[in-house]
């Protein structure tokens, strides 16, 4: 269910996570309960669902999405966690690279639509690294200290080390085209809700996907719990759902 023109006009969703909740709030009936909205969308209860919109993604423009995985441990601590190209294959991809400016790097275990080959466009151990994909999109990989960050804590309670805030920032070219309707998830087809120039549903679920993927390896490596909500995160069929909802009001805002 998609939000009225009234609801529109007051929410914008995928702006962040308080804006996300607020637009999944929205969609509520009055005799909805948060479980009963959160099987609707196919997150699998409310937790679930507020799992998913801290990880949401952010538009920052119709051909932008970010996620933002705050991960403990400190930026050159966790830059392992790209650097190492044995831990990097367990969440992004299985990919495979030279390690370097202008090394080559392959996505393998790439779904559709998620660019899959290029060069390393920018790397600089610790803080940077950009991929400049064969089709013209980037993803930007950011590591920064957010050890004085409220929200950090937050994120991550009960903890008193460093804690890293891991960017992930994926932007297609604007001459990227709006493929046939292809089968985003074992159920159904999703079409790319913003036309030519803008993300498909299941390139934004594959991204959040990896990035759920990378805080999960970054507690393990930290011996910390992983909460269990955020296991939405790795549901890519939930994901889709979601997104299927989402993306849609976003370019229609």
């Amino acid at each position: 269910m998609v939000a009225d023109d009234a609801q529109d006009a007051q929410i914008v969703p995928l702006k962040g996570a308080i804006a996300n909740l607020n637009w999944f709030d929205a969609q509520r009936k009055h005799y909805e309960t948060p479980d009963q909205i959160a099987r609707r969308f196919k997150l699998p209860d409310d937790d679930a669902m507020r799992a998913f919109c801290q990880g949401a993604a952010s538009m920052l423009d119709r051909r932008t999405i970010q996620f933002i995985q705050r991960v403990p441990g400190a930026p050159d601590g966790a830059w392992t966690l790209l650097a190492d190209t044995d831990k990097a294959r367990q969440w992004l991809f299985g990919v495979e690279w030279e390690f370097r400016p202008g090394g080559a790097f392959r996505l393998p275990e790439a779904g559709v639509g998620v660019a899959a080959h290029g060069l390393i466009a920018e790397l600089h151990p610790g803080e940077v690294l950009e991929l400049a994909a064969e089709d013209g999109s980037t993803v930007r990989f950011e590591a920064l200290d957010a050890s004085g960050s409220a929200r950090a804590r937050r994120d991550i309670p009960n903890y008193t080390g460093a804690i890293t805030e891991f960017r992930v920032t994926n932007r297609v070219p604007e001459t990227a085209g709006v493929p046939e309707r292809l089968r985003d998830t074992t159920a159904e087809q999703i079409a790319q809700p913003g036309g030519a120039g803008t993300h498909r549903v299941g390139v934004v679920a594959a991204w959040h996907r990896a990035a759920s993927l990378l805080q999960k390896l970054a507690f393990e490596e930290a011996n910390l719990f992983w909460p269990p909500e955020q296991a939405i995160g790795l549901d890519l069929e939930a994901l889709v759902a979601a997104y299927a909802k989402l993306l849609p009001a976003f370019y229609k805002a």
